[in-house]
């Protein structure tokens, strides 16, 4: 009598794809690097602003408002425009920062500062939801803040990459005579699409306040 085999395509299937997704993160990972780093260290802010958060008052998130646009009270009063422009000119402030860091040779030694204070700012916004709101203060955190906040961050950190790279590049002695894509031409061109990132997260700003933050009082 013979022994039947049975196999089991679709599990070994299931696997291979797995392996296929895992190995294909680990791979972008590898290849962006630095974007990785600079978003650890973005996290990093994120996680000292929740810390800090514990001991804030509001007064704190009213004082760094035109940093971060972190009054989210104001948000369900404000004119519609005041929104957008607080939150665009709050990524513009930190995309600049990274721009004259970026054409200085120390500048690459201080964007990595710069990133760690946005996450900071996001980090104490979130922070003092939670801690003064609990899961109400959860919920309006993941309704209106952070997903314009996370395509501003893009934003930054994209800013940020180019800064130390340009600046890196300074250092080095190769700004000149590299071509329009890798000299001050293209650097410029990469700062606008930063700034244009920026616009798209400010606008998504407004539209996610416009649409949820009217269900929230505080």
């Amino acid at each position: 009598m013979g022994v039947v085999i049975v196999s089991r395509p679709r599990r070994r299937h299931a696997l291979s794809a797995g392996n296929g997704w895992a190995g294909a993160v680990l791979r972008a990972a590898r290849g962006n690097r630095a974007m990785v780093l600079l978003s650890l260290v973005l996290l990093a802010g994120v996680a000292l602003g929740s810390l800090y958060a514990r001991n804030a008052g509001y007064g704190s998130l009213e004082q760094l408002d035109f940093l971060f646009a972190g009054n989210f009270k104001s948000r369900t009063t404000q004119p519609f425009l005041l929104v957008f422009s607080a939150s665009f000119a709050s990524s513009f402030c930190f995309i600049l920062a990274c721009f004259l860091c970026g054409l200085s040779i120390w500048g690459a030694f201080f964007i990595p500062a710069v990133v760690v204070f946005r996450g900071f700012g996001l980090g104490l916004t979130s922070g003092y939801l939670y801690a003064v709101y609990g899961g109400k203060g959860i919920l309006y955190n993941l309704a209106v803040i952070l997903p314009g906040a996370f395509v501003c961050c893009l934003s930054i950190l994209m800013a940020s990459l180019e800064g130390i790279r340009f600046s890196r590049m300074i250092a080095s002695g190769k700004s000149r005579g590299e071509g329009k894509s890798s000299g001050i031409r293209g650097y410029f061109l990469r700062f606008g699409a930063a700034l244009a990132v920026a616009c798209a997260g400010a606008l998504l700003d407004l539209v996610f306040s416009v649409c949820f933050g009217g269900l929230f009082s505080f």
